[in-house]
């Protein structure tokens, strides 16, 4: 399964009974899944939220025995193809068959439990990119310099005529203690956090105020300094990504703090999931890998 974690479950979990307005706890469903263009189908996690006086723990809070099914549509919302999943651990589903995420295309899941309640959401696959100078771009970077990591790509396509939104996920290769970068540094050691939580980084969301369309039509993206958590190698992966990603990335980042609206001003999290919550998302993805100097090695 893709290790995307823009999604953390525990965060939904905490945070979900304050989502609504409600006088007693209500219990929800929660669903995780990532389709990626041209990569095989992913697996899916499903479970419920956990009332916020309780610690949450995944094992405990899973969902399991339900029929899950993925559904690839076509323009007029008919079924053109069923994918079944099969679970293959506590609260963790697969697909019984290899089959391969299909870019500009709408897939629906639908899950159907045994008391009776179903979930249902759609999500429409970002179309294909490339990263167009991969061969010329400098396989070193020194970090916090002038000189920021820059992509130029082609345009990822929508099934709308709207902008489009990416995220850097920055996968570290070696991590360590030692080659944290000083702001996460001062996270781990001063506020206690573990590494693992920065292995896998991700970017906020970039969106045309932060990329520069070329006139050729290919795009200019700089990977800003502050989703990098380690210095050495690192693999910086590119994600055009679709409406639910877009909604949930920018609604948590509201509820998160990243934002400078008043409580009464800030909207609940967007999830576009039918009978729960959580994310069932797409996204369309290149990748490269760089090395990142500390400043003392120029």
């Amino acid at each position: 399964m893709n290790r995307f974690l823009l999604l953390l479950i525990s965060i939904i979990i905490i945070s979900s009974c304050e989502l609504y307005e409600q006088d007693d706890y209500q219990e929800y469903y929660v669903v995780e899944s990532y389709l990626i263009a041209d990569s095989p189908l992913p697996n899916l996690l499903l479970s419920k939220t956990s009332p916020i006086e309780e610690k949450y723990s995944f094992k405990d809070a899973v969902v399991n025995e339900a029929e899950v099914e993925v559904r690839l549509l076509n323009a007029d919302s008919t079924i053109a193809e069923r994918y079944a999943y099969t679970q293959n651990g506590n609260g963790t589903y697969s697909p019984t068959a290899q089959a391969k995420v299909k870019p500009k295309r709408l897939y629906q899941l639908y899950i159907s439990l045994s008391n009776g309640d179903s979930i249902e959401a759609k999500t429409f696959v970002p179309g294909n990119f490339e990263v167009l100078n991969k061969d010329q771009i400098s396989k070193e970077y020194t970090y916090q310099s002038d000189q920021q990591v820059q992509l130029r790509t082609t345009p990822s396509d929508y099934i709308t005529d709207r902008q489009t939104y990416y995220i850097f996920t920055i996968n570290a290769v070696n991590p360590d203690s030692s080659k944290l970068t000083p702001f996460y540094r001062d996270l781990v050691i001063d506020q206690e956090n573990s590494i693992e939580n920065f292995t896998i980084n991700s970017s906020g969301i970039i969106n045309e105020k932060n990329y520069e369309r070329n006139a050729d039509d290919t795009i200019t993206l700089d990977v800003p300094w502050l989703s990098i958590a380690f210095y050495d190698t690192n693999k910086i992966i590119t994600n055009a990504i679709d409406d639910n990603m877009y909604d949930f990335v920018r609604t948590q980042d509201a509820q998160t703090g990243g934002t400078s609206l008043s409580p009464g001003e800030i909207q609940n999290i967007r999830y576009h999931v039918h009978g729960g919550i959580g994310i069932f998302g797409s996204m369309a993805s290149d990748t490269l890998q760089v090395q990142i100097l500390r400043p003392d090695q120029q």
